[in-house]
């Protein structure tokens, strides 16, 4: 791929991003740029430096799309792909000059904890971002079609609780795909991680550590943090942290409880600290959150 000179790097402009609300979805068409002189032979390009506090999920559907266009470790991305970048990690992509058009599913989501198993996917070398690929021909590539548009039409519609039944199908979409892991002894899961993970959602609004839920599963610190760690990708209290966030922002959504009552209720020690990681994580304060879910 022909690589984009210096100034017309510095032209970019980074790609603005409306945080997720829990979830957002839709099917992205991407065509050339068009100038004053006609078509370009640039085209239009994603670039968050930063990424976003949530995680981004593209599938290929029409075309050729490249990850990190700029780097000697560029990904190569067709029909029977798709990429997933993690939270605050860089999104860089475009469509290859090769291809007059190219289409996507995308979706920025805060995984439940069902979904985290499904977000271990192979990294490519010296890149952050994950990738999985199958038989674009098969039926397991029917499936994950049908189940992004399942996805994308619960959040067009006018349900109740339409983002709830769209993570659903997102859950189905990261699931299909992940049936094309080429490493298939990291599906099961430890048992006592399972059970710690139960822990943690019967104990949500109690005091949380290490400690106790290491002892709850009868090993050290240590060996428990490890253990924790390899099944689920983060660190025991990463996780506790990310479930009260995820809590608490379904409770702001869904219901008009004070914001006091929902920090108390997902387990933070005062509403102050609550607010202070809740705006750290998604990059606006919970009134805020709650003021755009119920627009």
């Amino acid at each position: 791929m022909e690589e984009l000179s210096t100034s017309s790097l510095m032209n970019d402009m980074v790609t603005p991003y409306e945080p997720a609300l829990r979830l957002r979805v839709g099917f992205g068409h991407t065509v050339p740029v068009e100038g004053a002189s006609g078509g370009s032979p640039r085209r239009r390009r994603t670039l968050r430096p930063q990424g976003t506090p949530d995680w981004c999920l593209l599938i290929i559907l029409k075309g050729h799309y490249v990850v990190s266009p700029e780097s000697e470790h560029a990904i190569d991305l067709h029909p029977g792909s798709a990429v997933l970048f993690p939270p605050h990690r860089t999104q860089d992509h475009i469509l290859h000059e090769s291809c007059d058009e190219g289409k996507m599913f995308w979706a920025h989501f805060f995984p439940e904890a069902s979904m985290l198993p499904y977000l271990d996917w192979p990294k490519p070398p010296k890149q952050d971002a994950r990738v999985m690929r199958w038989d674009s021909a098969s039926f397991l590539n029917e499936q994950i079609h049908e189940a992004c548009r399942h996805c994308a039409q619960y959040m067009d519609s006018n349900y109740d609780r339409k983002r709830s039944l769209a993570l659903l199908r997102l859950e189905e979409v990261l699931g299909l795909i992940y049936q094309s892991h080429p490493d298939k002894k990291i599906k099961q899961m430890d048992d006592r991680v399972v059970q710690s993970l139960q822990h943690i959602s019967d104990g949500i609004g109690s005091p949380l550590s290490a400690q106790m839920l290491a002892a709850k599963a009868g090993l050290s610190v240590s060996r428990f943090s490890l253990l924790f760690r390899q099944n689920m990708k983060c660190s025991i209290m990463e996780y506790v942290e990310g479930q009260r966030l995820s809590i608490a922002r379904r409770m702001l959504a869904d219901t008009t409880l004070p914001v006091s009552l929902i920090a108390e209720t997902c387990g933070f020690s005062s509403v102050y600290y609550f607010s202070k990681r809740f705006r750290k994580f998604h990059e606006m304060s919970p009134s805020e959150h709650r003021h755009q879910s119920n627009l």
